[in-house]
């Protein structure tokens, strides 16, 4: 591990620990976790996503955590006040880890940083500042994965969003994981495939954007590239059906099995598609489903309330579908895996991407079994929750009262984020939309043997070339 000393004249208290998957980012933060607590030193451990922060001893999301605020802009700061039993724990605190950093809008660190400096009574501007007013912090990540989201955002904006772009980022000291001690070096056969490169290189070129401007003869951007035909699945006609036979193998018999739901699942970049595949699967497990439906009713301010929701009606509210929160409709059956939507209870593994296994349908409760992750084997019970969903396209709030949950024998690219799995099938009707999703669906596997490919070009026939979005810019101050 080497590091990018930095050039600050007082001793450096902010750090970026840089690595792509399976470097051991995990190992050093629970190494470092274990050493100081073993000191007796208190150590707050966050994560930018739910999955992220189960795989982490005491993890809590870092939203949770530090109160920062769902609508955020350049003056916001976190809903810490002095005095208070949150503010105390962070000024005890002798470290702060906060892994997958790059997911995260800068603002967001920002407003971290003003709520830190407020509570240490360290100034926020001027010679005497620090960052995050003295405290430590490591963060960690890869910024080759998918950067933080940004509603009707092009490429420009996206990079901005950056933590990189941030003045915070003039203040940190980078560290550097290169080694990977997850991915199984590659066979002499393998290394053919991707044309002498080992899994790992192929990977890292794809993040890096190194890949790309391959002779296609089809008057394609340099942005495509060429996967490998041993890791092409063969379109039967039915592309869903090709797919999920390959990576559910044997699902006739195993479908029932916490241990074989939890390495496989198949990935692509958009909900619809996602639906699809899950809507196949769950007709293929035996037994009577549960049908979950949602109470949909509006908020607004509106002088004018009854005029509104004649215009909106409890049956079109029931229509609508928005990103992080449940359909107005869920179909379940027993042993099907399911992920939240929602933070309900992260201190027993309940965050927002946590995947379980359905044990009992009721109907006020559902009982799953936590797959994968520090809770991995925990009997939970999941209630109906109410979620209010503010969305810039309709004059409303909506409160639907609904599971947090959908199934997940499919899930997207960027809800992949941070997962581990043996078995993934990448499916691409379409290419991917976004900088660093194609890296992320790759780096999900350990080895080459565990991923495969579905293409569809525009009239649904196979095809073993897409594209990859890389913002290089996203890269320069690293």
């Amino acid at each position: 591990m080497a590091s990018v000393t930095s050039s600050l004249p007082h001793q450096p208290t902010f750090f970026f620990l840089y690595g792509h998957g399976g470097t051991g980012k995990t190992f050093v933060y629970r190494t470092i976790l274990a050493r100081l607590k073993e000191l007796g030193q208190v150590v707050l451990v966050v994560a930018s996503s739910g999955i992220a922060a189960t795989l982490l001893p005491d993890a809590s999301t870092a939203h949770s955590r530090f109160k920062i605020p769902l609508e955020i802009d350049h003056a916001s700061s976190c809903n810490i006040k002095k005095g208070t039993p949150l503010a105390q724990l962070i000024i005890d605190a002798s470290l702060i880890i906060w892994d997958e950093a790059p997911m995260v809008h800068r603002l967001s660190f920002e407003a971290v940083d003003r709520a830190f400096c407020d509570i240490m009574n360290v100034p926020f501007a001027g010679e005497h500042y620090t960052p995050f007013g003295g405290k430590i912090v490591l963060l960690g990540g890869d910024f080759r994965q998918t950067l933080p989201i940004v509603a009707d955002a092009g490429r420009e904006e996206s990079v901005d969003a950056s933590l990189t772009r941030s003045y915070l980022w003039s203040f940190c000291t980078i560290l550097r994981l290169s080694q990977n001690m997850r991915i199984i070096p590659s066979s002499v056969n393998e290394r053919l495939a991707f044309n002498g490169m080992s899994f790992i290189d192929w990977t890292l070129s794809i993040g890096n954007g190194d890949v790309g401007g391959t002779s296609l003869g089809l008057n394609q951007p340099a942005d495509w590239i060429q996967i490998p035909e041993s890791l092409i699945i063969q379109n039967t006609g039915a592309p869903i059906q090709s797919i999920t036979s390959e990576i559910y193998a044997d699902f006739s018999n195993q479908f029932h099995s916490a241990s074989y739901l939890t390495e496989r699942s198949i990935v692509t970049p958009t909900n619809s598609n996602v639906t699809e595949i899950n809507s196949h699967m769950l007709a293929l497990v035996p037994g009577r489903g549960q049908t979950y439906f949602s109470s949909d009713t509006l908020h607004t301010d509106a002088t004018d309330p009854a005029r509104l929701e004649a215009e909106y009606p409890t049956e079109f509210l029931n229509n609508l579908s928005f990103n992080g929160c449940p359909e107005h409709q869920i179909d379940l059956k027993v042993f099907t895996p399911i992920m939240l939507l929602r933070n309900l209870n992260p201190d027993i593994g309940l965050c927002n991407g946590t995947r379980l296994m359905v044990i009992y349908l009721g109907h006020y409760v559902i009982r799953g079994v936590i797959m994968g992750g520090t809770f991995d084997g925990k009997t939970v019970a999941i209630p109906r929750i109410v979620l209010n969903v503010n969305d810039h396209r309709w004059p409303f709030v909506l409160k639907r009262r609904q599971f947090p949950i959908r199934l997940c024998y499919a899930m997207t690219i960027n809800k992949s984020q941070g997962q581990t799995l043996h078995s993934v099938g990448v499916y691409l009707p379409k290419p991917v939309f976004s900088h660093g999703q194609l890296y992320v669906a790759i780096s999900r596997v350990k080895s080459a043997a565990g991923l495969r490919f579905l293409i569809l070009n525009d009239d649904k026939t196979p095809f073993n070339h897409t594209r990859n979005i890389v913002y290089s810019e996203a890269f320069t101050d690293l």
